[in-house]
């Protein structure tokens, strides 16, 4: 059900949104640590903690029930934890009340939010000094993991692995920024073109530069960028603290009809 003060995008955006989870993480595919299968479901786990364990999408036909069990054993070799995420268009229909159904309780998984692209997305309300610069270099990529780092409190190096592979050629889809105030890296965040909309990810601030409208500036030049390359639209998940820096950037919040059931492992 949609919450009484969220309106729901259609089954439609949220697909874009699923497509859009799944480019992302499968760019740290390969990677030491990581595991990623992508077959009629696609999870990822990771032995390094970042990114994360998820199941993130599933098309399941025959005996689905079967399928599951052999799903979560499978996730079970790797981790004793995994976020599984139903989005509306997985099959079959009734896969969250299957999930609930072994002990996963389902909830919204986060705070979803969507925004049109104008031409002109606002202002960034920065103070003097401050600029944003795009990541083409290995040494402007370890200024982003350290901004990055200390703005999460975790160790990013796997995100600086992976998009260093990635490349930063004008054909990548997987774009990164850092802001500067005067000459010193206060903020970064990752803008990733696929599956038909432009994804936020990644932004951080560390604490000492939180408050002064780095974060919303960094967003907005993300946003820029979206609609400079030909998006109209875009989407984010943010956290309860980087909900009013994305309101600010024109982001609403919406049920995306998504539903994350965790699971965790039981030892016998």
């Amino acid at each position: 059900m949609t919450g009484p003060h969220l309106r729901s995008p259609g089954a439609g955006v949220a697909g874009l949104i699923q497509e859009n989870m799944v480019a992302y993480f499968r760019l740290f595919a390969g990677l030491p640590g990581i595991t990623v299968v992508d077959d009629d479901v696609f999870w990822l786990v990771s032995a390094r903690g970042e990114p994360g364990n998820y199941v993130l999408r599933a098309r399941l036909a025959g005996d689905t029930e079967r399928r599951i069990d052999e799903v979560l054993g499978q996730v079970g070799r790797h981790t004793d934890r995994v976020d599984w995420m139903v989005f509306p268009g997985c099959r079959p229909a009734d896969l969250g009340a299957r999930l609930a159904a072994r002990g996963m309780q389902g909830g919204p998984g986060g705070i979803w939010m969507l925004a049109n692209l104008p031409a002109h997305p606002g202002s960034p309300a920065a103070p003097e000094g401050f600029r944003v610069e795009p990541v083409r270099t290995l040494a402007q990529l370890d200024a982003w993991r350290r901004v990055s780092a200390a703005g999460f409190g975790a160790d990013v190096q796997i995100h600086a692995e992976a998009y260093a592979r990635h490349g930063f050629g004008p054909a990548a889809n997987s774009l990164h920024f850092t802001g500067y105030l005067r000459g010193e890296p206060v903020t970064s965040g990752t803008l990733l073109l696929a599956g038909g909309i432009a994804g936020i990810w990644d932004v951080s601030t560390p604490p000492p530069f939180r408050g002064q409208g780095f974060g919303g500036a960094l967003t907005l030049a993300l946003l820029r960028e979206a609609h400079a390359r030909g998006y109209r639209r875009a989407w984010v998940w943010s956290s309860h603290m980087g909900r009013r820096v994305y309101e600010r950037a024109s982001f609403v919040a919406v049920d995306a009809g998504v539903r994350e059931y965790p699971w965790h492992r039981r030892d016998v």
